[in-house]
């Protein structure tokens, strides 16, 4: 067993994890990417109930950090999230089919997502090569470099960012929060988890400016305040919207995430200066985040470094 879905008590077999990698296309070699998304789909803190039966209709977006990525040919360069490579497609659809078969996450039976987006067949990519002096996503979080993890989070649509007119560091990240704390999606506000995946033009202008991926999600923290007026400017009423969104701070503001909610990664292929953004579908009182260690053939078993891991 490799874990137990909460609330309805169903058990998913290796075995059935396995049929579901078969039926998505994968080769064996990609296996232990699918065991260990599901061993962190089955973390206490990502709550996959709640994932696999919102009315927001969240998918399972699968961040692989890692040499192992490599190794068995995921995409983590130009259309990492578009069709055309084999092991970023059928790994991330192996996870859908097992919710569908093993745990019946069917849609209009337990998955009463209103809309679910394209994420919901596939949503798997590898990190790329980051920028001199930053560590990627595995380190950040505590892992040694030469390990490979995977990363998920419950998400909605990933939103491409351009800023492609000469801007600085500071301008650039202004353009990432006014994404990140949009009102219209539901974790604005809410103090929610968010992979901020930068282009090499974007990677490449903060590091130039001296930033690291922790200073950019502390930034980001700020950055992404929200204000009553904000929210009344899209159409939302705080006070009947109160129980949704956080508390107001000393300064009037609700924080839509913190710098150890933002994970900060390089990925993506060269153009005009694109980036992503990848929100949760709720804050973080519902679902967070969850890691865990690829347990590739032969290798040793990545074990994190420090106690409390954030990913800034």
């Amino acid at each position: 067993i490799i874990g137990i879905a909460p609330v309805r008590d169903i058990p998913l077999f290796v075995w059935q994890a396995a049929t579901s990698a078969v039926m998505a296309g994968c080769r064996p070699e990609y296996f232990p990417v699918v065991l260990a998304t599901w061993e962190a789909m089955f973390a206490p803190e990502f709550n996959l109930h709640a994932i696999l039966s919102s009315t927001s209709g969240p998918a399972v977006a699968g961040i692989v950090s890692g040499p192992y990525a490599a190794k068995i040919g995921m995409n983590s360069g130009t259309g990492l999230m578009g069709p055309g490579n084999r092991a970023n497609a059928t790994i991330g659809r192996a996870i859908r089919i097992a919710a569908l078969t093993a745990l019946k996450a069917i849609p209009a039976e337990l998955d009463y997502g209103a809309f679910g987006h394209p994420g919901k067949y596939t949503y798997h990519f590898a990190e790329g090569l980051p920028p001199d002096g930053w560590l990627t996503a595995r380190e950040s979080q505590g892992y040694p470099a030469w390990a490979t993890t995977v990363t998920v989070l419950a998400a909605d649509a990933p939103r491409q960012i351009a800023h492609r007119w000469a801007p600085t560091a500071d301008e650039f990240l202004h353009t990432v929060a006014s994404t990140m704390k949009d009102p219209s999606q539901n974790g604005a506000g809410s103090d929610s988890c968010f992979a901020v995946v930068l282009g090499p033009e974007h990677a490449g202008l903060l590091a130039d400016a001296g930033l690291k991926p922790g200073d950019i999600a502390a930034r980001l923290e700020e950055l992404t305040m929200l204000t009553v007026s904000d929210l009344a400017a899209a159409g939302i009423r705080y006070e009947t919207a109160k129980s949704h969104f956080g508390e107001l701070d000393t300064r009037g503001r609700i924080r839509t995430s913190s710098a150890g909610k933002i994970l900060v990664l390089a990925a993506g292929g060269p153009g005009a200066g694109w980036s992503m953004v990848i929100p949760c579908f709720a804050g973080s009182k519902i679902t967070h985040a969850a890691t865990r260690p690829v347990r590739a053939p032969g290798e040793p078993v990545a074990i994190r470094g420090v106690a409390q891991v954030q990913f800034g």
